[in-house]
């Protein structure tokens, strides 16, 4: 196992690494972070679109922020994965990963010699054919995977582990919420956003959105027939809130009705969650992803569901470095979570 570990989020316009050193006993230390912009058409929802730019962009990372190793941890995520509870019969894990592609077929979307499978089980249960394991199915496509990894072996690095990036969301949030009660986890992403159950600090269900921050984005460019520079400026200066313009109001509006669609989208998860778990209660979300600090969206979430909502400070679990630059580090609020939570588990 190597001294540190580093997970790499290829993000829609950015790619950011950071190399964590872990601790059994304590704080986990980043040593190193670092981020470099890519065009937004580099990478499509979390898959390598453009290999030259990318792998350029990988080498520039390596060579301007000097990580120690070159073995990363990377997530996968978006609409090229499906996540659904599933109950198999209860034998060595081992054993029944290899069996899934025989198991599985009819409820994958396209053909299993097309996918990536694993299973993740949560307890033990009796079924009516006698002692199952209840879990998660992950099934992500390979071309996905393998567009991803064939990028970044050709920068010269190397893929240790592959986690989703909902897990690797929730072992930051979840840090942050102790309370009674399941939690609900909520990371809005610039393509997509993760919503996550977790009761007793795992997670137990998981849903995938294909929208975040830069439908807002898109929308209010398109709507004010500005570039998306100056819409995300404008999106970040108002978000939901009253407008002082007409520019300004009109952001808002077009913000509010996206926001709207993911309150909707929470609320109605909750619900399908409480339908499934009667005994279930909740208490409370946790709220992360740079779409989820636009202003106002916190405060429409908790009044829609109904619970306390907070947000987390993605470094929070994490002593600083010397190396690392703690204000811009910190400044940069909740972009370093996927990267951190990758670094949060041993390599497979």
């Amino acid at each position: 196992m190597p001294r540190t570990l580093i997970g790499l989020d290829l993000g829609s316009g950015v790619i950011r690494a950071a190399e964590v050193q872990p601790n059994p006993k304590g704080r986990p230390q980043l040593h190193r972070y670092a981020e470099v912009a890519v065009p937004a058409s580099a990478i499509n929802e979390g898959v390598v679109a453009d290999e030259e730019v990318v792998v350029a962009a990988l080498k520039r990372l390596w060579s301007e922020a000097r990580f120690k190793s070159r073995s990363v941890v990377i997530g996968i995520g978006s609409q090229q994965v499906l996540t659904r509870e599933l109950a198999l019969p209860r034998m060595p894990l081992e054993q029944l990963r290899e069996t899934l592609p025989f198991r599985v077929q009819d409820l994958l979307p396209l053909p299993v010699e097309q996918a990536l499978l694993d299973f993740f089980p949560l307890e033990e249960v009796e079924g009516e054919e006698g002692p199952q394991l209840r879990g998660l199915l992950v099934a992500a496509t390979r071309e996905s995977v393998t567009a991803n990894t064939r990028a970044i072996a050709a920068a010269g690095l190397r893929v240790i582990d592959v986690d989703l990036i909902p897990f690797a969301v929730s072992r930051v949030q979840l840090e942050e919420h102790d309370g009674p009660g399941a939690e609900v986890l909520v990371h809005v992403g610039a393509q997509s956003t993760s919503i996550v159950v977790a009761e007793g600090g795992i997670p137990q269900f998981v849903r995938t959105l294909p929208a975040g921050g830069a439908d807002i984005t898109e929308a209010i460019a398109e709507r004010l027939r500005i570039d998306e520079a100056e819409a995300e400026a404008l999106k970040r200066r108002v978000g939901m809130a009253e407008g002082t313009d007409p520019a300004a109001r009109t952001a808002a509006k077009v913000a509010g009705e996206i926001a709207a669609e993911l309150v909707r989208a929470v609320r109605s998860t909750i619900a399908f969650y409480t339908n499934a778990h009667p005994a279930a209660s909740f208490g409370g979300v946790v709220l992360s992803g740079g779409g989820g600090a636009l202003i106002g969206f916190a405060d429409a979430l908790g009044a829609a569901v109904g619970l306390p909502v907070m947000s987390v400070a993605a470094g929070v679990k994490f002593s600083v470095g010397p190396r690392v630059d703690q204000e811009s580090f910190f400044a940069a609020g909740p972009a370093p979570t996927v990267a951190l939570g990758l670094t949060m588990r041993s390599p497979a």
